[in-house]
Order: C-alpha cells, then sequence, then structure tokens
C-alpha cells in the first residue's frame, strides 16, 4: 500500500531531481524507518532530497529500485553512462 501511495504522489516528479518539501514529508510519513536511519545514519547511501541510492559510487534513482524490487521475472537491459544508470524494461515478444 505503501508503495502504492509513494506512486501516486511521485507520479508527475522527474527522476533525480531533488523532492520537494511535501515529498520529503510524505515519504517521512509512508517511510518513517527509512526517515530515522537517513537522520541517524548519513553513510547509508539514500539521498531522500533526490530519491537516489548510491551504491559504489554509482547513483540509481528511487523508481529504478522499486522496479527491481518488484521484478516478477521481467528482463531488464541496464546501462550506464558516466554515473547514470537507467534501466528498461524488455518486452520479451517485441524482441522475439
Amino acid at each position: 500500500m505503501r508503495n502504492k501511495l509513494w506512486k501516486w504522489a511521485t507520479a508527475n516528479h522527474p527522476e533525480g531531481v531533488i523532492l520537494t518539501r511535501w515529498l520529503i514529508v510524505v515519504r517521512a510519513i509512508l517511510y518513517p524507518l527509512d526517515t530515522f536511519y537517513w537522520i541517524y545514519g548519513s553513510r547509508n547511501g539514500y539521498s531522500p532530497q533526490y530519491d537516489e541510492w548510491h551504491i559504489h559510487g554509482i547513483r540509481y534513482t528511487g523508481a529504478a529500485m522499486r522496479a527491481l524490487a518488484e521484478a516478477q521475472g521481467e528482463t531488464y537491459r541496464i546501462t550506464r553512462s558516466g554515473d547514470c544508470v537507467s534501466l528498461e524494461r524488455v518486452d520479451a515478444q517485441r524482441e522475439a
């Protein structure tokens, strides 16, 4: 339910752009434990201002991480350009 609410709240917000204050508040309400960890441990790799995860020096958007977490066998094409990683869902029927 939280993920659906977060997707709805961020539907018109571009990925990789600083979240507005109200989106940060919404995220804090929906994910209080993540907010707690962010406040008390700034080295956890999550940037709530941009909704990005920093893993081994590479930035992944929250939307990309959620897409991978919710995957049910879909195939993704992952490309990297500099420090930007983009995911593209591959439609198996189109590729064949």
